[in-house]
């Protein structure tokens, strides 16, 4: 019987250095086992270790292991391109990844949930990103989270990519 996993039972956190050989594992785990256009030279460790520093990866685990990573972050997407919405200080999101173990569990959704109010703690007005037109789980996840795709994106990736965009929600007090 597989365990339920839920807020109650999940901590949501800054990636440490301490953290970075798990991080790693789990990468690897999900480009041998899942669809992915990542392979041994993305995402690389120093490219992890980088985010860790600028306290931009985060890590979704258990009191044993860590099910679910990625960054958020100030916007690193193609200067040129051409966006939807009008956001001021958008954060981008990249590199989310869930263990393969932990899939289809709704750990995805909870993830994303923790990174949207994690973006609007630190000043986010929304977020955009780019993702791979061939992540059917990826796009589903993001839908599900009410951000809309907004089309074909720019890319210099060699994969083509969706322009996915949301604008937070002003906080009245």
């Amino acid at each position: 019987m597989k365990k339920v996993l839920d807020k109650n039972t999940l901590s949501f956190e800054k990636a440490t250095e301490k953290n970075l050989k798990e991080i790693l594992r789990l990468y690897t785990k999900v480009i041998k086992k899942t669809f992915t256009t990542w392979d041994k030279k993305y995402p690389n460790k120093g490219l992890l270790k980088n985010d860790i520093q600028h306290e931009d990866l985060y890590i979704l685990k258990t009191s044993k292991k860590i099910v679910a990573v990625g960054f958020l972050g100030e916007n690193n997407l193609e200067e040129n391109e051409t966006w939807h919405l009008k956001l001021k200080r958008p954060l981008e999101i990249s590199r989310i990844c869930v263990s393969p173990d932990f899939q289809n569990q709704g750990i995805g959704t909870i993830f994303m949930q923790y990174l949207i109010e994690e973006a609007k703690n630190r000043g986010a007005d929304g977020m955009r990103f780019h993702v791979c037109t061939e992540n059917p789980s990826a796009i589903k996840l993001y839908e599900k989270c009410n951000i809309k795709n907004y089309g074909l994106g720019q890319s210099n990736y060699g994969f083509d990519f969706y322009k996915f965009e949301t604008k937070f929600k002003r906080n009245i007090k």
